[in-house]
């Protein structure tokens, strides 16, 4: 019991005595996963070992598992919620030791992800995954078929249990690592059998944030959640399709690749506007009901809840003894301190979209058109307009071969369509049909994460499928099936993920 009332205090003399021996970017700066160095690469995995290790990765899980705290973490604050539940765990990674004094979470970028799948550079989330791989990968289902694994109280089935440099020292409760009884791997399904989910492209992803007309919070956050953020725990299944998903440190570049989307909808949307009141504008704030039946206003306190005296559930900011208290303790309690990421006091960051396809995006906002994807490289004769760098020769080409067909579809849409939401129905419909037909599929989620993740809403892309075959919709553009097949081949209907 002594180590639960020194720790906080190690805890903080080492982050305080961290941040004034290492001068680091302020404010601080994320990036793709794939833009890491190999040093920089060791320093994050070593990072996430050590806070398993210490038992503080396992005790953020716990957060996220109390019912009140998931409860608004998943309704209207969905955002900003889990803004400040990463800027904490970025805090924690960041008093481990002065080599991490600097560390900030990567974030996944999942149009390169999607980008490889499509242009059939690779076939499974893992084969297309380097962060999957980095981050120990995954195993095929044992001799004797699934096994159940128990996680902060939650069950769930998982092929295998993964044992790397990152996770081999994961520990499934506070109660395991007392007792000193940790699982020492993490369950993860499969991956080399999971499909890339068409939510995650370049072009889902814009419609999510930016492409139906005048987007809102509240449109941007059900369409990034509902979009992306859905199809990747499901996808992914295991732990990460459960609430106690924090257990995977993949949930957090999922969830910093979830942030940097707002962070592209609050730079395109909010930041250029003159919003006087931000918690009285749509674009900003959302209301909704918390747990106990009440609507959060904006100075309602952020539900994060752990573990006090005699079990008892207190709020992290009020409960000094707790090892969290430390990582939480200088962050805003209130969600509208999570508006804007560069004006959360000392805790700013930003992202860098150098290195990836939402550079554009993120600059050119509205004015965003597939042809500023193509790559500045002369012998291809594309335009010079976002250049994308650090990427290998393969996935330059699938880059460009997506670049090349959102290019055909918006010229050849825009010729019965003007107004540029339709267009980009149009064309994500196609994209859809492309995945369904050629691709393997396109798939509702399983009744086991509709139940844990209470997902009462489809995926996109297979609501999509669903209105077509019921002729609630049509893809009104003639031809668009010839342009696809310029770019993408489709010999015959895909049965690998069937």
């Amino acid at each position: 019991m002594r180590l639960l009332y020194l720790w906080p205090l190690l805890a903080l003399v080492a982050f305080v005595a961290g941040q004034s021996t290492v001068k680091c970017p302020n404010p601080r700066v994320r990036k793709a996963w794939s833009t890491f160095s190999q040093t920089e690469k060791d320093t994050y995995i070593d990072a996430v070992s050590l806070a398993m290790k210490n038992g503080l990765h396992q005790r953020f899980v716990e957060i996220h598992m109390d019912p009140p705290s998931e409860r608004e973490a998943h309704a209207c604050m969905f955002i900003y919620w889990h803004r400040a539940f990463l800027l904490a765990y970025e805090n924690m990674l960041r008093s481990l030791g002065t080599q991490f004094a600097c560390v900030t979470i990567p974030f996944w970028d999942y149009p390169r992800l999607g980008a490889n799948f499509a242009g059939r550079q690779c076939r499974s989330m893992l084969d297309c995954s380097d962060l999957l791989k980095d981050f120990g990968g995954s195993l095929p289902r044992g001799r004797n078929g699934a096994r159940t694994y128990a996680v902060s109280g939650v069950s769930f089935q998982s092929d295998n249990c993964v044992s790397s440099r990152m996770t081999q020292n994961f520990c499934e409760s506070t109660a395991a690592f007392n007792a000193k009884k940790c699982i020492g791997c993490m369950p993860r399904n499969d991956w080399s059998k999971v499909a890339v989910p068409p939510e995650v492209s370049l072009l889902s992803m814009y419609n999510s944030i930016l492409g139906n007309g005048n987007p809102t919070l509240a449109t941007a956050s059900s369409g990034i959640q509902y979009g992306a953020h859905n199809n990747v725990h499901g996808f992914l299944s295991s732990v990460m399709g459960t609430f106690a998903s924090p257990a995977d440190p993949v949930f957090y570049a999922h969830h910093a690749m979830v942030d940097a989307m707002h962070t592209i909808y609050y730079d395109c949307v909010v930041r250029k506007a003159a919003i006087k009141d931000p918690t009285r504008d749509s674009r900003t704030w959302s209301s909704c009901r918390n747990y106990v039946g009440k609507t959060i206003s904006p100075s309602d306190d952020i539900m994060m809840q752990v573990s006090g005296k005699n079990g008892r559930m207190t709020s992290v900011w009020k409960l000094d003894n707790n090892p969290l208290y430390t990582y939480f303790k200088d962050l805003p309690r209130q969600y509208i301190g999570y508006a804007d990421t560069l004006r959360i006091d000392k805790h700013q960051y930003q992202y860098t979209f150098e290195g990836t396809t939402l550079a554009g995006m993120n600059t050119q906002c509205y004015r965003f058109k597939a042809t500023s994807l193509l790559l500045a490289e002369e012998s291809t004769g594309y335009p010079s307009q976002a250049p994308v760098y650090g990427m290998s020769g393969d996935t330059k080409q699938c880059v460009a071969k997506q670049a090349n067909w959102m290019a055909e579809a918006t010229a050849l849409a825009s010729k019965n369509y003007k107004d540029p939401s339709d267009v980009n129905n149009q064309v994500q419909m196609m994209l859809c049909v492309y995945y369904n037909e050629c691709l393997g599929g396109v798939f509702d989620y399983s009744d086991t994460f509709k139940e844990n993740f209470r997902a009462v809403v489809k995926p996109p892309c297979r609501q999509i499928i669903d209105d077509l075959a019921r002729n609630d919709c049509v893809i009104g553009v003639e031809g668009w099936e010839k342009v696809l097949l310029k770019s993408y081949t489709c010999n015959s209907p895909s049965s690998d993920f069937a």
